[in-house]
C-alpha cells in the first residue's frame, strides 16, 4: 500500500478557537495558519487539511482532490461555516485550481447585444407570475454562480428554475412535473434547431430531469463526468455506459442556454400591461418586515426591545 500525503488550504467564516491547536479526526488533521486579521483573539481562518492519499493494492486510482473537498464540505456543516477551498497539493506538488475554467460554460466575454430592457421589464411588471418569474431568475443567478464550483448543484438547481414556473403553467396532458418541465422548454424555447427530433428533445430532457435532478435529490448522485467532456467538446451531450445502460448526458453549458432562453422566451410571450404595476418593488416590500404581537401599548418613537413583545 502506498501512501501520498495530501494537503488542502482553505478559508472558512468561522473561526476554530486557537485553545484546540491542531484539529483530529479519523486519518485527517486541520492546522491553523496564521492570517493578516487573527487579531487579538489569534483565532485564524485560515487552515490548511492533511491526510494520507492511501492507494491499496487493490486499488487502480485515487482521487484526493474529490476526497478533500468532501471531508471538507462535512466540515463545514458540521461547524457550521461557509468554507472556501484555495489550493490543493499532493506530495508537496500544486495540483492545479480545484475550480473549472468558467470561460468552457460560455458565460464569459463581452455582450455585443442586449435585449429590449425595457419590454423586459415592462412585460415583466405585467405578469401574474411575477413573484414565481423573480424566483427562477434568482436561482438561475445561484446556478450560474456555483459553475466550476459545485456543477452538480448548478444543474440541479437550473432544472428548479424552471420549475419555478413549469409547475404553475402546467397543462391538462401534463402527466406530472416532468412532463410539466419538458411541456415549459418545449413552449417557451426559441430555437430547438440543435437536436433534430422531438423525441430526441424529450429523451434528453427525461435524462437531466430524473438523472440529474431525482438522482441528486433522492440518490445523492452527482452529475456524470461526461458532461464535462460534452462542455469540453462543445456538443450537446455525451453518448456513455452507466450501470451497463448506454445514456446521453446534456453539457451542462447547453442546459444553461435552454433555462435562460426558455425563461426569456416565456417572458416575451407575455402580454403587456398599458399600466404595469413596479413588481419588483412590492416583491421586495414583503421581505425585511416581519410582525410580532406587543406586549403592552407601544407609542411611536419610543425605544423598544424583545421584553416589549410576546416572543413565546
Amino acid at each position: 500500500m502506498s501512501s501520498l500525503e495530501t494537503k488542502a488550504f482553505f478559508v472558512t467564516s468561522r473561526r476554530i478557537h486557537p485553545k484546540f491547536g491542531n484539529v483530529n479526526f479519523g486519518k485527517y488533521t486541520v492546522e491553523p495558519v496564521p492570517s493578516p486579521d487573527t487579531g487579538n483573539t489569534g483565532a485564524t481562518n485560515q487552515y490548511l487539511l492533511r491526510f494520507p492519499d492511501e492507494i491499496r493494492e487493490s486499488e487502480q486510482r485515487s482521487n484526493p482532490d474529490r476526497e478533500a473537498r468532501q471531508i471538507l464540505s462535512l466540515l463545514s456543516l458540521w461547524l457550521g461555516t461557509r468554507l472556501e477551498v484555495k489550493s490543493l497539493m499532493v506530495n508537496s506538488v500544486n495540483i492545479g485550481a480545484l475550480t473549472r475554467d468558467v470561460a468552457a460554460t460560455g458565460i464569459t466575454g463581452i455582450a455585443e447585444d442586449l435585449p429590449n430592457l425595457q419590454l423586459l421589464t415592462q412585460k415583466f411588471n405585467s405578469l401574474d407570475l411575477a413573484r414565481q418569474f423573480l424566483r427562477a431568475a434568482d436561482v438561475y443567478k445561484t446556478a450560474v454562480n456555483l459553475i466550476g464550483q459545485n456543477n452538480t448543484l448548478s444543474y440541479f438547481l437550473l432544472t428548479v428554475a424552471i420549475e419555478c414556473l413549469s409547475n404553475k403553467t402546467k397543462t391538462e396532458s401534463d402527466k406530472g412535473k416532468c412532463d410539466s418541465f419538458i411541456s415549459f422548454i418545449f413552449s417557451y424555447l426559441p430555437d430547438k434547431s440543435q437536436i433534430e427530433s422531438e423525441e430526441s428533445w424529450k429523451e434528453l430532457l427525461k435524462e437531466v430531469y430524473y438523472r440529474h435532478r431525482s438522482g441528486f435529490t433522492h440518490g445523492g448522485k452527482e452529475i456524470p463526468e461526461a458532461t464535462e467532456i460534452a462542455d469540453s467538446l462543445n456538443r450537446v451531450y455525451v453518448k456513455h455506459i452507466i450501470d451497463g445502460k448506454e445514456v446521453k448526458t446534456p453539457s451542462l453549458r447547453w442546459f444553461e442556454s435552454v433555462v435562460r432562453n426558455s425563461l426569456l422566451g416565456f417572458l416575451i410571450a407575455q402580454e403587456s400591461n398599458e399600466n404595469p404595476k413596479d413588481r419588483v418593488k412590492e416583491i421586495s416590500l414583503e421581505h425585511g418586515v416581519i410582525q410580532l404581537i406587543a406586549s403592552r401599548g407601544i407609542t411611536a418613537g419610543s425605544v423598544v426591545t424583545e421584553k416589549d413583545f410576546k416572543l413565546d
